[in-house]
């Protein structure tokens, strides 16, 4: 196979291009016609240019916006870092609070596992409390540990476990 010469293919490609343009010139003596090619290119030239920067101004633009999505892509991460943490924090806390109930309110969170949901008079029932107070505040205390939700029906309030 033979290989083919780039500085040959280069000059055969030029002269196709500009061979008969610097023939003409060549042969052209008139200088008005001259001036007249010359204006033209001159032309051409500034219209590329223009083209050239408006090319730029707007690949300036997608780097500025691909920088400002940087930036947020950036906060993003460190929220979701954020986040991470204090999700960490607040599990830890859950299983401490699991672990420092009492017998009485491990008993109250299984009597709610059992009847999937209950109000402050049924723990009132059911542990024998004189008030509906005692077990009111039972339950809150299991609410505000995150163990338990309150579902309101009417004027009641129900807690369940949380899912």
């Amino acid at each position: 196979m033979k290989m083919r010469d780039p500085i040959t293919d280069y000059e055969k490609e030029f002269d196709e291009l500009v061979g008969d343009l610097s023939e003409t010139i060549k042969e052209m003596a008139d200088p008005v016609s001259i001036a007249t090619m010359l204006y033209s290119i001159a032309e051409e030239r500034k219209s590329n240019n223009i083209i050239v920067r408006e090319i730029n101004a707007k690949f300036d633009a997608i780097l500025e916006k691909l920088g400002n999505m940087d930036r947020i892509v950036e906060r993003l991460e460190r929220i979701g870092e954020q986040l991470s943490e204090l999700n960490e924090k607040f599990q830890t806390k859950t299983e401490g609070a699991v672990i420092e109930l009492s017998e009485r309110d491990r008993e109250i969170l299984e009597f709610v596992r059992e009847r999937k949901r209950v109000c402050a008079d049924d723990i009132k029932r059911k542990f024998k409390y004189r008030g509906r107070n005692a077990a009111s505040a039972r339950l809150s205390k299991l609410f505000k540990d995150n163990l338990l939700e309150k579902v309101y029906v009417g004027r009641k309030v129900y807690y369940k476990v949380r899912d």
